[in-house]
């Protein structure tokens, strides 16, 4: 409330106050968490290719060969890439144990 000399009464900034922190408090703080893989297993690249799943990634296989395109599926054995670079309409599978590196883009 606004007192006849233009100031702001101690009650109402008090009130204002508790509001604001009320509703900061109530905020869900949200952090985009990657996946913990563990880079010392025989399947970590089965599961960085599995949290991609959906996503474009760069594929890099034993003989220098580079396959970008989104990740479809990833077995045990086996990964499918489909919509790839330069070739949209094609897909591909290719064994798990030919693929040297995989390359992702990093989060926005």
């Amino acid at each position: 409330m606004v007192h006849r000399k233009g100031q702001i009464g101690r009650g109402l900034i008090v009130v204002l106050v508790c509001i604001l922190a009320g509703g900061a408090a109530m905020v869900p703080v949200t952090s985009a968490e990657e996946p913990v893989i563990e880079v010392n297993s025989q399947e970590a690249l089965r599961q960085a290719l599995e949290s991609q799943t959906g996503k474009r990634v760069k594929v890099k296989l034993l003989s220098g060969q580079d396959l970008d395109g989104k990740v479809a599926k990833v077995g045990t054995q086996a990964l499918v890439l489909t919509e790839l670079s330069g070739m949209e309409f094609f897909d591909a599978t290719v064994r798990l144990d030919q693929v040297a590196a995989v390359i992702v883009r990093r989060g926005k």
